[in-house]
């Protein structure tokens, strides 16, 4: 006489097709893969995004060190890269960004003003170096 346990063993819980249940593993791995690689690729284009005008200051304050480019080409490139980070109309020694001390703003205005438009001093470069570090610092407490 056959045994009932293995009779009705396919009746109680029936087995999945081998076929199915390998290929639905597998599925749900390539889409959770493939969801991980899309977050992780978001997350580097934010990072990249978020660091981008700390770049650009380090490639102005780069191309001082090593004199490449005219001053005046130069302070301009600082001058736009100030009024994008600080988020102003104009660089201007009397208006002073959201948490800068005033007195200091204005000495750099000034300097970056001289550097733009007067006749390039012999030091200029190094003062432009000053300046770029000086923004660098205040990039990070702003």
């Amino acid at each position: 006489m056959a045994d009932p346990r293995t009779e009705l063993a396919d009746i109680v819980a029936p087995a999945a097709p081998a076929m199915m249940a390998a290929a639905g593993s597998s599925q749900a791995g390539w889409i959770a893969g493939g969801l991980v690689a899309l977050a992780g690729f978001a997350l580097l284009a934010w990072l990249r995004h978020r660091r981008r005008p700390a770049r650009a200051l380090h490639a102005i304050a780069a191309a001082a060190a090593q004199r490449q480019g005219s001053l005046p080409t130069l302070a301009a490139r600082l001058d736009a890269w100030a009024r994008k980070s600080f988020k102003l109309t104009r660089v201007d020694a009397a208006m002073c960004p959201p948490g800068l001390d005033p007195a200091a703003w204005s000495g750099w205005a000034k300097t970056l003003e001289q550097l733009r438009f007067a006749p390039p001093p012999p030091d200029g470069y190094t003062a432009l170096a000053r300046l770029c570090e000086s923004a660098r610092r205040w990039r990070r407490h702003a």
